[in-house]
């Protein structure tokens, strides 16, 4: 009995290990999206945003995230994958708006939804894209995960999950006018 309760026990503990393991195999790998950035618009003025993650992600998938962009900074978002020689990510940048249109009865009223302030696919499919925010707003990035291509991590080569990352960076504006 006593060894079937440390088997139980020990086969609990190598399934919870390898959910971890794999987990964190994308961890940081936000770190790596610097590269994707042309080296004319590298230089040591941005700091790393703590809000910049990193997941497993299914192939062919759209996933969403958010973070706060705060007033008097300059924001720069790139996104990256482990995919080899794949297709280039698409990602959505929004924002939320009011917006007047018309309920289901006809009568004009005040909505509150996402609108698109960048895509991506109208920049060239551009891996990263710089902004200054008016106020201080929470704003959500779409990321639409390609279809095709095999991932650099072991254990995802030949499976349906990638590895993409976020990477946010900030710096202080400067000052604009009197």
């Amino acid at each position: 009995m006593r060894n079937k309760i440390i088997f139980g026990i020990a086969f609990l503990g190598l399934i919870v290990l390898q959910s971890l393991q794999a987990q964190q195999s994308c961890r940081k790998v936000h770190n790596f999206c610097k590269e994707m950035i042309p080296p004319e618009e590298q230089s040591k003025d941005w700091d790393l945003d703590n809000q910049s993650k990193s997941a497993t992600v299914e192939k062919g998938k759209v996933y969403e995230m958010s973070f706060i962009a705060y007033h008097d900074y300059i924001y720069r978002i790139s996104n990256c994958t482990d995919v080899e020689d794949g297709e280039k990510i698409n990602f959505e940048i929004f924002h939320m708006e009011l917006v007047r249109r018309p309920d289901k009865n006809g009568n004009p009223r005040i909505f509150k939804e996402k609108v698109s302030i960048y895509n991506n696919k109208t920049d060239d499919m551009s891996a990263f894209y710089k902004f200054r925010v008016e106020k201080s707003e929470k704003l959500y990035v779409q990321v639409n995960v390609p279809a095709s291509g095999k991932s650099e991590a072991k254990q995802f080569k030949d499976s349906d999950f990638v590895c993409v990352g976020v990477l946010l960076e900030h710096k202080k504006a400067g000052k604009l006018g009197f």
